[in-house]
């Protein structure tokens, strides 16, 4: 479907028919803008580049997808632990450690 916009002088703007694109300074409509040939663009033209950065952020998501959402091996000592009742909590440490935190998040007592 070729749609066509006329301007002012009475020409057209549009796809398909040879016609002539003045913003492209005269070349033919749909060329690639630089490429003094006239001829539309293909694919070989566009490249993408990738940055160290990217390269080495893809390569840390997929070694983070490898490591499973849980360390069974903690949960079984720990379920262990707990069912012998040898498990003792440090509600003074852990207490400190929540403040500290805090602080460090420049919330509470900064």
């Amino acid at each position: 479907m070729a749609s066509r916009i006329k301007d002012v002088g009475g020409g057209s703007i549009g796809a398909g028919g040879g016609s002539l694109d003045p913003i492209r300074g005269g070349k033919p409509a749909g060329s690639a803008p630089g490429s003094g040939s006239g001829v539309s663009a293909g694919a070989d033209a566009d490249s993408v580049h990738i940055t160290d950065s990217a390269r080495a952020l893809a390569a840390l998501s997929q070694a983070i997808q490898s490591v499973p959402d849980v360390d069974t091996a903690r949960v079984a000592t720990l379920q262990q632990a707990i069912a012998s009742g040898s498990y003792s909590i440090d509600s003074e440490g852990i207490a400190a450690r929540l403040l500290q935190t805090e602080q460090d998040l420049g919330g509470f007592g900064s």
